[in-house]
């Protein structure tokens, strides 16, 4: 069975506290400063990949999915939850008994995720595409935001 967490003290490789998307300038003045907050992660398909923090490996994997998410400070565990099932149902994967592409998970081809590093720290991040295959997923937390997908800064 394959789990994927976040706490405090390991988080994505990619973390940033204060995360903006800014809507694009064409809108009007009112909205042009308007901030999304959502958990968001770039989800990569990889034949390897790996994290070094002070000249160390501290994760790696063979074949999989490299996970690399922005954290917001109001994101919840529930946003986590949310990005992890997607990640580990994401079929991007051939189906190597029919042939059919995009067919399987990570957890059905038994592959691994690479989603951890050490926060805060200076990391290097190194990985071999498998594709490139690259999908963003962004959680949806309608109680965070109830006039729409955008919220004053």
């Amino acid at each position: 069975m394959h789990s994927v967490s976040i706490s405090p003290y390991f988080a994505s490789i990619i973390c940033t506290k204060n995360k903006q998307k800014f809507l694009l300038p064409s809108l009007n003045k009112h909205h042009r400063n308007l901030q999304i907050r959502a958990m968001r992660a770039v989800v990569q398909r990889v034949a390897s990949a790996s994290v070094e923090v002070d000249g160390r490996i501290v994760s790696e994997i063979g074949p999989g999915l490299l996970v690399l998410v922005g954290i917001h400070d109001s994101d919840t565990e529930s946003d986590a939850d949310y990005i992890c099932r997607k990640v580990l149902n994401m079929r991007l994967f051939t189906n190597e008994n029919t042939g059919k592409g995009w067919d399987q998970n990570v957890m059905q081809r038994n592959y691994g995720v690479l989603l951890d590093g050490v926060f805060g720290a200076m990391m290097k991040v190194s990985l071999v595409n498998d594709g490139p295959v690259t999908m963003q997923l962004d959680s949806s937390q309608p109680s965070k935001n109830t006039t729409g997908v955008a919220e004053e800064s």
